[in-house]
């Protein structure tokens, strides 16, 4: 194996590492990741229709209903159907749900400052570049197989 398969390899790990450490992070018992990412999408971006949820989230629409349902009857999201088209549902985000992604923000924020205590300056604009630099490339990856021509 090359050095650049191990590279990747080692950075596949730490992927795993980071992410197993976030889903330990989570507020409570009561919100999966899943979860705590259509609130995320419906805080950063505003109502969001079904599909579209289903579509970030990378589920099938039943999937993706089955994490608003539970949503819902938590109090933390509302769903309404479209005047224009009754088979569009259209998915908010509660007085209760913006309030608690309010609490998370601060509470994700702190934990990515402590995450990334050890590097100083320099080294945190260097990874900051390095990772926009990998997720703008899979973005135009992912858009260039997702539309055929």
């Amino acid at each position: 194996m090359g050095d650049r398969d191990q590279a990747v390899d080692r950075i596949d790990a730490i992927f795993t590492r980071l992410g197993r450490l976030a889903r330990r992070r989570m507020p409570d018992d009561s919100m999966t990741f899943g979860q705590f990412a259509v609130l995320r999408m419906l805080f950063q971006q505003g109502p969001l229709a079904m599909g579209a949820i289903a579509e970030n989230l990378g589920v099938s629409l039943a999937g993706a209903t089955g994490i608003i349902d539970r949503l819902v009857h938590q109090g933390l999201v509302e769903r309404r159907r479209s005047r224009e088209d009754r088979r569009v549902v259209w998915v908010t985000l509660s007085e209760p749900g913006r309030q608690r992604m309010l609490d998370l923000q601060v509470k994700r924020h702190q934990e990515m400052c402590d995450l990334l205590k050890p590097l100083n300056a320099d080294e945190l604009e260097t990874l900051l570049s390095l990772m926009e630099r990998v997720a703008d490339a899979a973005e135009r990856d992912h858009a260039a197989n997702s539309n055929p021509r």
